[in-house]
């Protein structure tokens, strides 16, 4: 009897359509087959076990890539590490600053308050650059993502993000970096922050507000 004919999008024999040829209107290509340039791959079935798996498998959220997105616990080391890092050489800085300030000027001078201001506008530059060019690098991690393991990319292409939306992306997270100066407004950015920070939590994709913002994932890489 002849063979059954072959279905829709389908090459002669069964197989797949030519690479960079793309499939027919409204039919997605195979997941792990490149998909035609520019074009990001469709995204696989959400916390599946791939076929095969030995028994006890505990699939996790994977990215378009078939990457694992990074656990919450690892993005909160690492930000502890980041802070760490910023944080001790910058708590260093203002009390040589402020010590020095008060004791020329006293402390009911103005001569320390306007230093507290220069050194919120030079942290908060410090800050920025720091997420900025790390996360926006060809690696996408910070050096606390590096000892997690874990890297920020582009949701849709899985590359870097760039500087820029990578700044925009931890001033989304972390407000207070300009705001912490107002006395009202720098304690609720502060209270966002907690909240933006606990939001991968509850998502599926394992996104946090600023993640969605930027469009990014955070996956593991080892």
């Amino acid at each position: 009897p002849p063979p059954p004919p072959s279905p829709p999008g389908s090459q002669p024999g069964g197989g797949a359509p030519p690479y960079g040829q793309a499939p027919p209107y409204g039919q997605a290509p195979p997941y792990g087959q490149a998909p035609p340039y520019g074009q990001a791959p469709p995204a696989p079935p959400y916390n599946q076990a791939p076929p095969g798996s030995p028994y006890g498998f505990v699939p996790v959220p994977v990215d378009r890539f078939g990457r694992p997105l990074a656990a919450w616990w690892q993005r909160l080391v690492a930000i502890i590490i980041d802070s760490l890092i910023l944080g001790i050489p910058k708590t260093i800085l203002t009390f040589i600053i402020i010590g020095s300030s008060i004791s020329g000027g006293g402390y009911y001078g103005t001569s320390w308050r306007g230093s507290l201001i220069v050194l919120g506008i030079v942290f908060a530059v410090i800050d920025i650059a720091y997420f900025a060019i790390l996360n926006g690098g060809e690696k996408g991690q910070t050096v606390g993502q590096m000892a997690l393991g874990i890297s920020v990319r582009d949701e849709a292409m899985g590359g870097a993000i760039g500087p820029q939306r990578a700044g925009i992306r931890i001033l989304v997270l972390y407000p207070e970096i300009l705001l912490s100066w107002l006395p009202v407004i720098g304690a609720l950015a502060g209270v966002y922050t907690i909240v933006a920070a606990l939001s991968p939590l509850w998502d599926d994709r394992r996104q946090g507000f600023h993640d969605k913002v930027a469009h990014t994932d955070v996956i593991t890489v080892r």
